[in-house]
């Protein structure tokens, strides 16, 4: 499958920072190496793909906008934004979402 590039019409790009472009790009490919291979199959089971979440908190992905000090990435506001756009790409249209904790 080849990569996903995004389509841009308007140039919102170019108002993003390089961090904030850095975290999209890095997102972007996390959701096409690690979670578009098995989502499918995930949701076929009805499943959520535990084995990505260390992977996740090894990006920041929780916690993302508290500040380094509490444990978490500090992004900002678009950057955390972002973030939500790549995940919803990879996940949103086969329906999985996170556990809840009782089911943990």
């Amino acid at each position: 499958m080849p990569k996903f590039q995004g389509v841009d019409y308007l140039d919102l790009d170019g108002l993003l920072s390089a961090d904030e472009r850095l975290v999209r790009t890095t997102i972007r490919e996390f959701v096409d190496d690690r979670v578009l291979p098995v989502i499918e199959k995930h949701n076929r089971a009805g499943t959520f793909p535990m084995d990505l979440v260390p992977a996740m908190a090894e990006l920041g992905l929780f916690g993302s906008t508290l500040p380094v000090q509490y444990g978490g990435a500090e992004m900002n506001s678009v950057a955390y934004g972002l973030v939500m756009q790549e995940l919803e790409r990879g996940t949103a249209a086969y329906g999985v979402s996170p556990p809840s904790r009782a089911d943990l």
